[in-house]
Formats: C-alpha cells, sequence, structure tokens
C-alpha cells in the first residue's frame, strides 16, 4: 500500500492510474486502507491531475460519510483534524479547478457538505461554490447533487 501512496503522488508521473488503483483498494479492502489514512489524506491538497483527483475525492467522501455517521465506525477514532483539514483542502481546490468534471464536482460536494457540520466556514462558501458550476452545460450531472446539497444547506 506505501507503493502505491507513494506513486499517486504527481511526480511518479503514473499518478492517476495510481490513484484509480488506490481507489478500488479502498472499496474492495477498506479496514487494510485504514492504516495508511494519514498518507492517503496527505495526497489530496497536491497538484494531482482531475483524472486522480476523481478517485480521490470519491475516497474523500467515503472517509467523511463514515467519520459523521451517527453509528460507530473505526473511522471516528482514526481521522485526525489535521486530515479532516486535508479533505477540506483537496476538496475545496477540485470545485474551484474542475471545470465540467461532473464525478469530481459531486464528490467534492457531499464531501464538504458533510465536513462543513465541524468547519462551518465550509458550509458559509459552499452555496457559492456550487451555484458557480451550475450553469456550465457539463455539469449537468452535477445538478442533481448540487440541488440537494443546496436545499440541505439552506434547511
Amino acid at each position: 500500500m506505501t507503493e502505491l501512496i507513494l506513486l499517486c503522488r504527481p511526480e511518479s508521473g503514473v499518478s492517476h492510474q495510481a490513484c484509480w488503483c488506490l481507489e478500488q483498494s479502498f472499496l474492495l479492502h477498506e479496514s487494510e486502507c485504514y492504516p495508511h489514512l494519514k498518507d492517503i489524506c496527505a495526497l489530496f491538497p497536491t497538484a494531482i491531475n482531475h483524472s486522480g483527483m476523481r478517485s480521490l475525492t470519491k475516497i474523500g467522501y467515503l472517509v467523511s460519510k463514515a467519520y459523521y455517521s451517527r453509528k460507530r465506525h473505526p473511522l471516528q477514532s482514526l481521522l485526525s483534524i489535521k486530515m479532516r483539514e486535508q479533505l477540506v483542502e483537496g476538496c475545496f481546490n477540485e470545485l474551484l479547478t474542475a471545470r465540467g468534471k461532473t464525478a469530481n464536482l459531486a464528490f467534492a460536494t457531499k464531501a464538504l457538505f458533510l465536513l462543513g457540520q465541524e468547519f462551518e466556514w465550509v458550509h458559509q462558501q459552499l452555496p457559492a461554490l456550487i451555484e458557480e458550476h451550475l450553469p456550465n452545460p457539463q455539469n449537468a450531472g452535477y445538478k442533481s447533487v448540487a440541488g440537494k446539497v443546496l436545499k440541505n444547506l439552506n434547511a
């Protein structure tokens, strides 16, 4: 797993493929990834291309969903404040730069909505970023996620 995470770094030249593999590893063997969460979260603020970030934002959403769940989950004791801050940074960067990347936008938005339960400023900044992407016709698939998040933010 350590070698795979190293390959996810932009300087490897195969970061997006490595991120795809990391996503599959997380989906298939989530608990085996827990000892490496610090290194996985450290990838979020790095300048990985959008293809790789799609995989990372999906992992970020799944981790956030488990962390903020009402049900007890092992991630609730494993995910440090620094790791959560790295998730916020990476997801915000993706919202700022991922023009027309529907999956990236959707996963980043859903993760940020959950992280905003802890970081109040996230919920304050999120509506403007969401609305920035809505007029883009390439983001038609994003509109459903965006609408639900906006509705929850206004509730």
